[in-house]
């Protein structure tokens, strides 16, 4: 039986129950969760009891009495006594209130300061009643702590990761970090769990791992860092679905050749009389890493129209020729067929669409005259060498 139904047939409130069981008046059967909140299932002998409880305690036995009473049953006629002189002296005393306040005058206004020199005149000697203070703030505090150990580091651990997680389209998620985050949570998850258990020191496991909780606040938000440390993939059919955070534009050829935002075309020329960059979606750019190394690999494809095609071929062909002239970063110049595209290159290292390949550089830009398709690429290898060009996987 819960307590509502409970208060129903004793006519006690819920605090007045708590209270009792609170002074061990009765032991019904609980359940507590994890911040301390009992919920009790009264059986029938409990709700008779708390019946005898309440016809005593409006009798004005006091619960220290009544638990008397409950553990020696002869002390009851000591403490009958006690009760009856109690509410003797009650009587004298109300008699000797109501007698003081016969002679307070019911049609004047009085001041507090006036009111108690009129009551003072009364001769009689009333005890000052001990007054009960509010509720005090430390169970508030408690409360309040317990909910911030709880959970907040499960709202860091959240945030954390989050943030971590959404930093890569292709996320590679490390097993240890994502143990250590799990073992950093695990205070709050067992003080959640435990909170419907019944078992035995159960208080003192609920504190310890409070108090882990506490602990695990700071660690709750650095450890998600580590879930995701980089975003990889050796598909290159997903290249193309990354955003505009790559570092490749530090080679500045590659950065020359490959288009800029906004995302509309723009064919003008320059002072020169040479063409500017054709303004393209450039969004697609992927980063690469392993361990220590790195490469910046990047592909991009876009079907071009006619005059646009043109236009842009010429353009890399201007940026592949300034490159070479100017001795940019050592590159050599080749031109080759590569199935249906032309494939101008700028390279250093090993040459160009081999398959074993251990050090390489390489600026592709491939044109298919039939269908006007443009790639872009950009291959940079790893500094052990442990890779392969991916546009060898490309459909030439």
């Amino acid at each position: 039986m819960k307590i509502k139904a409970v208060c129903e047939l004793t006519g006690l409130t819920s605090r007045a129950v708590r209270v009792y069981i609170e002074e061990q008046l009765i032991s019904p059967d609980f359940t507590e969760n994890y911040l301390g909140r009992r919920t009790f299932d009264f059986c029938e002998n409990d709700v008779a009891a708390l019946k005898d409880i309440a016809i005593l305690r409006k009798n004005g036995f006091s619960i220290e009495e009544i638990r008397e009473m409950m553990t020696d049953a002869q002390k009851s006629i000591a403490i009958v006594q006690t009760v009856k002189n109690k509410m003797v002296r009650q009587v004298k005393e109300y008699n000797l209130r109501v007698q003081a306040l016969s002679t307070i005058e019911g049609d004047r206004a009085y001041t507090i300061s006036e009111l108690a020199e009129a009551l003072s005149q009364a001769p009689n000697e009333l005890p000052t009643p001990q007054e009960q203070g509010k509720p005090s703030a430390l169970t508030i505090v408690k409360t309040a702590a317990v909910l911030v150990a709880v959970w907040l580091p499960i709202v860091l651990c959240l945030v954390s990761s989050f943030m971590t997680i959404n930093e890569y389209v292709y996320p590679k998620f490390n097993a240890l970090p994502i143990a250590l985050t799990v073992l950093t949570l695990s205070p709050s998850i067992i003080v959640l769990v435990i909170s419907k258990i019944k078992f035995h020191y159960k208080n003192i496991v609920r504190k310890v791992m409070l108090a882990l909780c506490i602990i695990s606040i700071p660690l709750s938000f650095v450890m998600p860092w580590g879930i995701v440390t980089r975003s990889e993939t050796t598909d290159f059919r997903n290249y193309r679905d990354f955003d505009a955070r790559c570092l490749a534009n530090r080679n500045v050829v590659f950065q020359e050749l490959f288009p800029q935002w906004p995302h509309y075309f723009e064919n003008v020329k320059n002072e020169d009389g040479e063409w500017e960059a054709v303004y393209l979606d450039a969004k697609y750019y992927y980063q690469f890493l392993l361990g220590f190394d790195y490469t910046y690999d990047v592909y991009a494809q876009w079907p071009l129209d006619e005059e646009t095609f043109h236009i842009e071929v010429l353009r890399a062909k201007q940026v592949f020729e300034k490159a070479v002239e100017n001795q940019t970063y050592n590159y050599r110049y080749a031109q080759m067929e590569r199935g249906s595209f032309t494939c101008l290159i700028l390279y250093s290292g090993d040459e160009p669409f081999q398959k074993a390949t251990n050090n390489y550089d390489y600026i592709i830009f491939a044109y298919n005259e039939k269908t006007k398709v443009v790639r872009y690429i950009y291959c940079d290898s790893l500094e052990n060498g442990a890779d392969q060009p991916y546009y060898l996987k490309l459909d030439w």
